[in-house]
């Protein structure tokens, strides 16, 4: 079962009518996005997709800001079982909630759903006694919805049990034995699936190439009738790098390897939580703590071990986007732009297209400034490609990133031919692309583009699109 389409209206950050195709097959989705541009809340829409019937979560919590009621909106996410079976659509909103359907109920118990913050939760966690205690972190989300193999509970639901069966009175003896026979089952079930983890994030660990061994430390739950509570209730995390043991291990290592230990434990727990026909796994800026030497034994780790999940990976690094593009062909690929308009704001969603193509998309949404911006990307990227395919020689600067627009444009439109005239591109083009690189296109005057014609802008874009059309043709014959 994959996902193939995803339509949002009016949901968080998406004002009006969103869609994300794809495709028959469901592919992977890899979506590149500036901070502030709907990442987050595409990668909300998921997860609370579909975990509204389970936790009773209400549409109207998460409507966009900028809306009335009047206006409604929804999440809708179809599925296809595979390529010739129909599509079905399932819809989340304040008028309709499909979302308590097998298939989803039980999708919310295997989904990853994993943020840079929730990922610092995992390596700044409860410290305890000068020890890191990821009892909580671990039965209240991490292995939540893990089921313990001994009474067929998932642990959350068996720990929340378990605390209300606390007796008041060491008198009551049929209480006391029936809380010391749950909390037997309890402690071999979570020692037997803690192992279990360990194991798997040993094996994502060592992809990695860090010699890092962990251990998750449990002694059991006891129950201490005198305070009525209970003891024991601690996972200690235990680090050994290098032969050395680390008790408070995010005082030590370094933020790569911090960010490595917690997703393999992250990861892990996804490897032994309960199968599901859907399988989702969502990343929304994970790798931020690792440099991209770090980074690239992800790429591996997602294509041996989590090919069986329908992954929707987010980074703003565009670099990276770039690289996990040329990793992973097959998959789906869009950017998301902060657009703003008169009285209102909404991702620009850009599917493969152009940077010029994202200047209109831009214009279209009236942020005037952002089109200039990536209008002039575009004028960038086209002289410097031209340049380089047809072998012109660039003033030499001993830095290649102090070469500026100018070292790659004057050379193009002085350019003469043996009589004298133009040898690439005419004196009328070249007065056009002149005017608007005063302005338009200048990077100085992006303050003032909030007042910019909208006109002005559009015969700007124009220009740049005869421009790109005339190269292209040179370097084609």
């Amino acid at each position: 079962m994959k996902i193939t389409k995803i339509e949002l209206k009016n949901f968080r950050a998406f004002y009006g009518e969103h869609t994300i195709d794809l495709g028959k097959k469901g592919k992977n989705l890899l979506i590149y996005g500036e901070n502030g541009s709907g990442k987050s809340s595409l990668l909300k829409a998921i997860e609370l997709f579909i975990d509204s019937h389970v936790r009773d979560i209400q549409f109207s919590q998460h409507r966009n800001f900028f809306v009335t009621d009047a206006d409604g909106g929804y999440v809708k996410i179809s599925m296809r079982s595979s390529e010739r079976d129909p599509e079905i659509t399932y819809e989340w909103s304040d008028i309709t909630r499909e979302t308590h359907v097998p298939v989803i109920i039980e999708a919310s118990k295997t989904k990853g759903s994993l943020d840079y913050k929730s990922l610092l939760e995992i390596y700044f966690p409860h410290i305890k006694d000068s020890e890191v205690d990821l009892f909580n972190l671990l039965i209240k989300t991490i292995l939540s919805n893990s089921t313990n193999n001994l009474t067929g509970k998932r642990f959350s639901e068996e720990w929340a049990e378990i605390e209300q069966r606390i007796p008041r009175s060491r008198k009551h003896t049929r209480k006391v034995q029936e809380l010391e026979n749950s909390l037997t089952d309890f402690n071999f079930g979570l020692s037997s699936i803690l192992n279990q983890l360990k194991n798997e994030a040993a094996n994502i660990l060592e992809r990695f190439g860090y010699p890092v061994l962990l251990d998750f430390d449990f002694q059991g739950v006891t129950p201490d009738l005198e305070n009525k509570c209970l003891k024991g209730n601690e996972v200690i995390l235990r680090v050994d790098f290098l032969n050395t043991k680390f008790p408070l291990a995010h005082q030590f290592l370094n933020e790569a390897k911090l960010s490595a230990i917690s997703l393999a434990i992250y990861l892990a727990a996804l490897r032994v939580n309960p199968s599901s026909a859907l399988k989702v796994l969502v990343l929304d800026d994970v790798l931020i703590g690792l440099d991209m030497s770090n980074r690239l034994p992800i790429i591996n780790i997602l294509k041996d071990q989590f090919n069986d999940y329908q992954i929707f990976l987010m980074t703003y690094d565009k670099e990276w986007y770039e690289i996990l593009k040329r990793h992973f062909p097959s998959w789906k690929t869009i950017e998301l732009y902060a657009g703003h308009a008169s009285d209102y704001e909404m991702p620009v969603l850009v599917e493969n297209k152009k940077y010029l193509d994202k200047a209109k998309a831009y214009l279209q949404a009236n942020d005037h400034k952002a089109a200039a911006i990536y209008l002039r990307t575009a004028f960038e990227v086209k002289i410097k490609w031209f340049c380089e395919k047809m072998n012109i020689a660039i003033k030499y600067r001993e830095k290649p990133k102090d070469l500026s627009t100018n070292d790659f444009w004057e050379p193009i439109k002085n350019a003469k031919n043996s009589d004298g005239t133009p040898k690439y591109i005419n004196e009328d083009l070249v007065f056009h692309v002149e005017l608007y690189r005063s302005f338009i296109m200048n990077p100085l005057s992006h303050a003032q583009l909030a007042i910019a014609p909208r006109q002005e802008i559009q015969d700007a874009i124009d220009t740049v699109e005869r421009l790109e059309q005339a190269l292209d043709a040179i370097v084609i014959v």
